[in-house]
């Protein structure tokens, strides 16, 4: 573990008032050698004191309050230069009638107002006059006050509602009050409770609502909330004496952010002016001090009453103890001051001051500092010349008049303080500060003395040890100070050409790049000028080093180094014409190069991570963006010419520059493509031109690289496998058909199998989208494109037969509306060649023919064909059988007859001679070829059930799926036998009849005869009885029978028959059901009509009709005669014309019979109820 460094800038002890208390009146009547007089000044001393900034007040031990005025002002001598004050005396008020000691100043900030104990009254005063308050009530047995040091830590100095906590701690209660005002009368007193504490207390620390005291023995916790009291049981002393003076017990307060504010071991910033501590999450630990013998310790209390892990010693016990946000400061009795840094679980002592003799030092006591009252850090409207501010200079024109002002620092007014709060030392009669100066105060110290190795480290230091506060308002300006005081290091070894150290310096000041790179001309783009920087005001004395001695614009680095050298060494020596000399300029320009590479990666690295230094703070998007492209163009030039690496090569130029061009950089395109050609780095010009987008400009160097019309200057050959493969992907996401076809020849010649994917990638695209929602092309569309194909064939076949041929197979199956010939043809008879070739292989043939007689002795549940392509090993040559036999049944443009003559001689291919016979309706020989020569039971049946086809649809797609060169083919066979169908419906529908059954049962027939006539064959009776038994609906019995050898068992068809007799028992018997369902049904309606003609009554006849009795009767024997079995509705039919006849006829008739008639004519029998049942009895031996 590493000892803990010193802070920096580091504490130092600063006088103030010495002496502070002067002569008074009584003193000056007496003879300063007189007994009286002596023992005056002897009795005289400082008691307490405190301080809002403008005014410090000092409270004497003889009841006297003095007012000193605080006058803030800057040194001119140089700039950054340490902030002095001033302190005069103002007046002096006496507050004891008894001439008592002021034992405690309180302040009230807010109300300007203060509360002062003495002679154990409290009393209030308005400050700076200290006149009385009267309406805020005086207190008497009062041992100390105190305010809550949370709110004294915020921002306003009060709680929400704007008044002060007070807390009066009395020998046996506790007063909590509130003092606030209304703005229109005087200040308002409110007692908010009385906390009885039984013990008393003489010292006590408040934070919330926790209060620790310390009484005459012991520390103790109360909650001000709830009453309670909470021992500690940690004595003042361990020794077992009783505390006395030399023992007093000290309590601090020491705020705790939460965990995830914390640093490391670094103390948090938080101070009187803090806001940390205000935060609802802020916590607060107490450090009490308990002596033990030749030891103290300090011990850390939570709230809670828990210690907390750390723990502090001293090896004299303190006076008192104060922390001022950072550190803690204590005043030991053997007179020296410890300072310690506060970790989270640990504590640090960091430096150690010995204080300087006749101090007489009393206590500590924490003050606002006096620059937070200064009136241009309080009052941004009072115009000040301020280090800080920021201003815009040209590096044309360093001239500190001529920088235009962007932003004042006075619009930050807490990041000018020195430290947040000042602790003032005072002895008997001496005021001091113990205090850090600014850091800009003391880097300028430093340089002026010539410490740069000192400030070197110190700043190392204060950047590990730094306290990095995100949430804090003056976060820009704390960085911008610390980058200030790093910047005025780095110029300075700038200046010294101490490029290393410079490096290190400057890439913590985080200034304006263009600032250093003005110092590298030669990296600017030609006709650009150096431009403008941002930089602190501070630093504009500083440029006047890099000033150039015949002008007002920035030196160069050359020049810089020309003159450090000239001035090192005397007498002078020509730097040009010396050796030594030259090597050495030649060794610190490299060590620049370096120097400003490391600067450069450190910019675009904070810009990739969107986390701009301060510089980009005060940039707008614009003026960010021309630095971006300044900075990144610089860093190109300097990887390309090598610069700032040790002994660069070419791979590691390679390397980098690629890493470059694949960031996000902010370079112009034509600046990187003329800095590449100028360099002649063709790859990674063809790598940019391919990040830009133009990829034809890519296409043509890495061809050229590939041909050797080129070279690249950084590789002393070109991987031409690797290029070739750049190029095929450079083109397979093109969609410039003219690009892809002139890059994709040239990369036949180079690789046929890459030129052929991507001349073909369109193709392939295109059937993609024909099986997605996109719109297919048109017939006219792919005319064009067969067009296009056959020409680009050709021009292959010039080039290389065997990529022309690939090509061949994917572009000839594109299409979906049309098929080419001629296409077809030459694709039909290039895999017939190829199989062929293939089976000259000794062992590709044997293996074809044990596929096919494994296949015929196996009796295997799969077709030939997909047992072909189970055992396909997946090589060029099994799948171009496969091919073959899925191009010959799917084309419908081939030459079958002079297919089937290029096939004949490779016995071997039956299963294609079968598909090719089927296509020129040779089905007998199809037939006898898969059922006889093969054996394939399914595919002789498919073929009868697919009229004529030996290989399905289904079957393709599903072999192809583990295939993709297969796909095209099956896709192909999937659309002609769609079309097929789609003809053949059409055809079907036009005729008006159903050709597609007749034809399978003549196929059928056929397959029978061909099983028939190898009967002789017991594997053929098994095929045959299958084919009996799953195409009995197809198939004739009395023809079947008639076809089976004499010499067959019954056995071999009893399934046949059986399923046949059984089917037609079944149809006989339905027949005669339906029959007499007939029957029954006619019979119901006739009765149903008897019912309702009887429902009516009978017929009355007058006897002028002339026999009435026998007209009845006649007409009751037609109507029972009209009853007759199967003439029922031909009878009402008839009765109903000749009743609408007769009405129409003869008017409207109103005699009974007429009216019979008309119910006769109103009854309808349901038609759909009527089932007619066959008339002659002889249908029932038709069925058998």
């Amino acid at each position: 573990m590493t000892a803990p460094q010193e802070p920096v800038p580091p504490y130092a002890l600063a006088p103030l008032l010495i002496p502070t208390l002067g002569s008074d009146e009584h003193a000056e009547s007496l003879h300063h050698e007189s007994p009286d007089a002596i023992q005056h000044h002897a009795q005289r001393s400082i008691r307490c004191s405190e301080s809002d900034g403008t005014h410090l007040y000092i409270g004497t031990s003889d009841g006297q309050i003095h007012s000193f005025n605080i006058r803030y002002r800057k040194s001119a001598t140089a700039p950054g230069s340490s902030q002095q004050c001033t302190y005069s005396l103002k007046s002096s008020r006496s507050v004891s009638n008894h001439t008592k000691p002021v034992e405690k100043i309180v302040l009230l900030r807010p109300f300007r107002a203060a509360a002062v104990l003495c002679e154990g009254v409290v009393n209030f005063f308005s400050t700076p006059d200290w006149t009385p308050i009267r309406s805020l009530p005086s207190t008497r047995a009062v041992s100390t006050i105190v305010l809550d040091d949370e709110e004294a830590q915020s921002d306003t100095g009060t709680d929400a509602a704007g008044m002060i906590s007070v807390c009066l701690v009395r020998r046996k209660n506790i007063i909590l009050a509130k003092i606030g005002s209304d703005g229109r009368s005087d200040l308002l007193w409110s007692t908010i409770k009385d906390v009885p504490l039984p013990g008393g207390a003489i010292f006590a620390r408040r934070y919330a609502d926790t209060l620790c005291i310390a009484n005459a023995t012991e520390y103790s916790l109360v909650n001000l909330s709830s009453g309670s009291i909470t021992q500690l049981h940690l004595p003042i002393s361990q020794t077992g004496e009783s505390p006395s003076a030399q023992v007093r017990p000290s309590i601090v307060t020491v705020p705790v952010p939460p965990s995830s504010q914390r640093q490391g071991s670094v103390s948090p910033e938080v101070g009187r002016a803090s806001s940390a501590a205000a935060s609802p999450s802020a916590n607060c630990e107490f450090l009490v001090t308990s002596h033990s013998g030749s030891i103290t310790l300090g011990v850390f209390v939570k709230p809670s009453g828990e210690p907390a892990p750390k723990l502090l010693e001293w090896p004299s016990h303190p006076r008192s103890v104060a922390f001022d946000g950072k550190h803690l400061v204590s005043l030991l009795r053997n007179d020296t001051l410890e300072l310690h840094r506060i970790g989270s679980d640990s504590t640090h002592r960091v430096q150690t001051i010995q204080l300087p003799p006749g101090l007489d030092p009393r206590f500590l006591q924490p003050v606002s500092h006096p620059a937070a009252a200064h009136p241009s850090a309080s009052n941004p409207s009072v115009s000040t010349t301020c280090d800080l501010d920021i201003v815009k200079v040209s590096l044309a024109h360093l001239d500190s008049s001529d920088a235009a002002l962007l932003s004042r620092a006075q619009e930050y007014p807490h990041a000018l303080l020195p430290s947040r709060c000042q602790i003032l030392l005072c002895g008997r009669n001496s005021t001091s500060a113990v205090q850090q100066d600014s850091l800009l105060g003391w880097t300028a110290q430093q340089l002026r003395c010539g410490r740069i190795r000192n400030l070197r480290h110190n700043l190392a230091s204060y950047r590990e040890n730094a306290d990095e506060d995100a949430t804090n308002s003056t976060a820009l300006q704390s960085s911008l100070e610390a980058s200030a005081a790093h910047a005025r290091l780095g110029i300075e070894l700038l200046h010294r050409a101490d490029f290393a150290a410079a490096a290190d310096s400057l890439r913590h000041a985080h200034l304006d790049p263009r600032l250093i790179l003005g110092c590298f001309p030669s990296l600017l783009p030609e006709g650009q000028a150096l431009g403008e920087a941002i930089l602190p005001a501070l630093l504009l004395p500083d440029l006047e080093k890099l000033k150039r001695k015949d002008g007002d614009g920035i030196q160069s680095i050359q020049d810089m180094i020309v003159a450090n050298l000239t001035l090192n060494y005397s007498p002078p020596l020509d730097v040009n014409k010396d050796r030594a000399l030259s090597e050495l300029k030649q060794t610190l320009l490299h060590r620049s190069d370096a120097m400003l590479r490391r600067l450069l990666e450190d910019w675009r690295a904070a810009a990739a991570n969107a986390a701009h230094p301060w510089a980009g703070a005060y940039m707008d998007e614009h003026m960010l963006a021309n630095v971006h492209n300044r900075v990144d163009s610089a860093y190109l030039h300097l990887l390309a010419q090598g610069r700032g690496t040790d002994n660069p090569d070419a791979a590691s130029i390679k390397r980098e520059m690629a890493a470059f061009l694949d960031s996000n950089h902010a370079c112009e395109p034509t600046v990187v493509e003329k800095l590449l050609k100028d360099k002649g780095f063709l790859l990674l010009l063809a790598r940019h031109y391919e990040s830009v987008g133009n990829i034809e400009g890519a296409l043509n160097i890495l061809a050229g690289l590939v041909d050797g019309k080129q070279g690249d200057a950084l590789e002393q050959s070109i991987d031409t496998s690797a290029t070739v493969s750049k190029i095929a992907d450079l083109l397979s996401g093109q969609q410039d058909a003219s690009l892809v076809s002139e890059y994709g020849r040239w990369l036949v010649r180079k690789d046929p199998e890459a030129g052929i994917r991507i001349l073909t990638a369109q193709t392939a695209a295109s059937d993609s989208a024909a099986t997605s929602k996109t719109p297919s092309r048109s017939k006219a569309q792919e005319l064009d494109a067969i067009r296009l194909q056959k020409a680009t064939i050709d021009e292959l076949r010039q080039i290389d037969a065997d990529a022309a041929t690939k090509y061949l197979e994917v572009v000839a199956l594109s299409t979906s509306k049309v098929q080419d010939e001629q296409m077809h043809r030459e694709l039909a008879a290039a895999l017939i060649r190829r199989v062929a070739k293939h089976l000259e292989d000794g062992e590709y043939r044997t293996k074809m023919e044990s596929i096919e007689h494994e296949y015929a002795h196996g009796s295997y549940a799969e077709s030939f064909f997909a047992h072909l392509a189970l055992a396909c090993s997946g090589s060029s040559m099994d799948v171009d059988r496969l091919k073959l036999s899925m191009l010959l049944q799917g084309s419908t443009m081939l030459d079958h007859g002079a297919v089937l003559s290029m096939i004949e001689p490779l016995p071997t291919l039956a299963y294609e001679r079968a598909i090719v016979l089927g296509k020129l309706g040779r089905d007998a020989d199809a037939l006898s070829l898969l059922a006889i020569t093969l054996r394939d039971a399914n595919s002789a049946e498919a073929y009868c059930s697919q009229d004529g086809e030996v290989l399905s649809p289904m079957l393709a797609a599903s072999i192809a799926e583990d295939h993709e060169e297969l796909r095209p083919f099956a896709a192909m066979l999937s659309r002609t036998h769609a079309q097929r169908i789609k003809t053949h419906a059409k055809q079907e529908q036009q005729a008006g009849r159903t050709g597609a059954a007749q034809r399978k049962e003549t196929l059928l027939k056929e397959l029978l005869s061909v099983y028939m006539a190898n009967g002789a064959h017991e594997k053929f009776r098994i095929a045959t009885a299958h084919l009996l038994n799953t195409q009995a609906l197809h198939l004739d019995s009395q023809q079947v029978l008639e076809l089976v050898p004499a010499d067959w068992s019954i056995q071999t068809l009893e399934t046949f028959l059986t399923q046949s007799l059984r089917r037609q028992l079944h149809r006989r018997r339905e027949v005669a059901m339906l029959r007499s369902i007939a029957k029954c049904r006619n019979l119901d309606l006739a009765e149903d009509l008897w019912a309702r003609q009887r429902a009516m009554g009978g017929v009355v006849q007058d006897t002028d009709l002339g026999g009435a009795v026998d007209s009845a009767g006649s007409y009751d024997a037609v109507q029972q005669s009209s009853l007759a079995e199967g003439q029922v509705k031909a009878h009402i039919d008839d009765r109903d014309d000749g009743l609408g006849e007769k009405h129409r006829s003869s008017g409207l008739d109103t005699s009974d019979r007429a009216k019979v008639e008309i119910v006769h004519a109103d009854y309808r029998i349901p038609t759909s109820a009527v089932v007619h049942a066959e008339r002659e009895d002889g249908t029932d031996s038709d069925l058998g």
